[in-house]
């Protein structure tokens, strides 16, 4: 690409939002940018949803046991380091890629759910999970399933062809 090509992009996506220019780029670019672009917005929907529901089963499995989830050993600690980074830090950084897709707000609930989890690990100033944090965790987990419940509700009210003959 020389300099006037450059120019020439830049004036025509001048005031353009970034979700707009890569919606374009997965819709026209070459095959294998398509497939990239195709497999990010996937990820970006998908996977923080799944860490989330698997945090929230091991939140349930967890509270059902009296004793705390284990003992600290400093042999243990990069383990310890990386499943902080996968559940807390990795969704994280997914909130940050997601914003070249713009996800509609049903798939930016897992966001909310990480912000809170985080939020209780800098309350309790822990990085693993103690069984004083999972009351606060169901308190999140229950905000979370009622956006879930609210996008249902609006969903069958203004998308389904009974909810608009019964609301409209």
């Amino acid at each position: 690409m020389n300099d006037d090509d450059k120019r020439m992009f830049l004036a025509l996506v001048k005031g353009k939002d970034i979700s707009e220019i890569m919606s374009l780029l997965a819709e026209s670019g070459n095959q294998y940018s398509r497939r990239i672009l195709r497999f990010f917005r996937w990820f970006c929907k998908w996977v923080p949803i799944l860490i989330m529901t698997a945090h929230m089963y091991g939140m349930f499995d967890f509270s059902r046991n009296p004793k705390e989830m284990f003992e600290v050993h400093k042999a243990n600690w990069a383990c310890y380091a990386f499943i902080y980074i996968m559940v807390y830090i990795l969704p994280m950084v997914i909130i940050l890629a997601s914003r070249f897709f713009w996800p509609c707000w049903k798939y930016r609930i897992p966001f909310f759910y990480y912000f809170g989890v985080n939020s209780i690990h800098l309350v309790y100033w822990s990085w693993y999970t103690t069984n004083e944090m999972v009351m606060a965790h169901f308190a999140i987990m229950a905000f979370t399933l009622l956006l879930y419940v609210y996008g249902a509700i609006d969903w069958f009210c203004c998308k389904s062809k009974l909810g608009k003959r019964m609301f409209s």
